[in-house]
């Protein structure tokens, strides 16, 4: 059973995503943003800051890519990670929807980590399947392609003191005291929320390939 944690600071609601014991189970993991290495280290690309921690630091020992931004792991054989890095992020939702309907039988659950202008540097949301996109261009663009049925990971970049300046804020660059913050405190906790979803679907997918 995989299991939805919302949490925004202190704040924490666990729910069941699926109850169904017959509930297929895999996730696919997928990163969006700006193509790197020239958007690296922007607001809009924390996604992929994320995605690039899980692939060269927190899971390495058990990482192998499969393909152009795809990879496995040796240790969780039940999820598959894809970092859309080949499109910008307001056209996200076709490489994100061409790859998970791809392989969607076997990774049935779709979580997308991303930035979050709602929530301030130093906190990060999960939130459940069907929730608003918040005006996120790239989670519209995969709200165009998917019906919104996927798990997001969303890290605060926070927001602009005006309005008008949300452009050149997401595509601004966090300066060294913020880095500290989401590379040392931010970026840990998500990981270890993820890997709980993970390791819950794990259960459940070790259940179903001893039949």
């Amino acid at each position: 059973m995989i299991q939805f944690l919302a949490k925004t600071g202190s704040l924490s609601f666990i729910r069941p995503l699926n109850t169904s014991s017959s509930a297929p189970t895999g996730l696919f993991i997928a990163s969006i943003g700006n193509p790197e290495p020239q958007y690296a280290n922007t607001r809009h690309n924390i996604g992929h800051r994320m995605m690039n921690q899980l692939i060269k630091t927190y899971w390495t020992s058990h990482i192998s890519i499969q393909g152009n931004n795809l990879y496995k792991s040796s240790k969780y054989p039940n999820i598959l990670l894809f970092k859309s890095n080949d499109s910008y992020m307001n056209l996200q939702g076709k490489p994100i929807s061409k790859h998970f309907n791809h392989v969607r039988k076997q990774y049935p659950h779709l979580v997308i980590l991303h930035d979050e202008l709602q929530v301030d540097v130093g906190k990060y949301q999960v939130r459940k399947p069907g929730t608003s996109a918040r005006g996120h261009n790239g989670l519209k663009s995969i709200n165009s392609y998917l019906k919104n049925d996927y798990i997001k990971i969303g890290i605060g970049i926070g927001r602009p003191s005006h309005r008008d300046g949300v452009v050149d804020h997401v595509l601004s660059k966090f300066d060294t005291r913020e880095l500290e913050i989401i590379d040392y405190d931010v970026i840990p906790k998500c990981v270890a929320e993820l890997e709980k979803l993970i390791e819950d679907d794990l259960k459940k997918y070790s259940l179903d390939i001893t039949h």
